[in-house]
């Protein structure tokens, strides 16, 4: 779950929105990760138009900020 907390902790910054280079995935493996993400209620917003993809309008729902809150880094 480092790589959750590690996209959960960029997006509620939102100085920096994770890539998937910034994982070392490859962009759709990184999807189906935000896509996890979502489906797991700890994000919301995520903007997607048929092929594109993007971070900008995402972001934490009281659940990922709950987790972000109880994970020691």
């Amino acid at each position: 779950m480092r790589a959750a907390y590690s996209v959960l902790r960029e997006i509620h910054k939102g100085i920096a929105l994770p890539t998937a280079k910034d994982y070392d995935m490859q962009q759709r493996q990184f999807e189906n990760f935000i896509l996890f993400l979502e489906n797991e209620g700890f994000i919301e917003r995520v903007l997607r138009i048929d092929t594109f993809f993007s971070l900008n309008p995402a972001r934490l729902t009281k659940k990922g900020q709950a987790f972000l809150e109880n994970t020691i880094t």
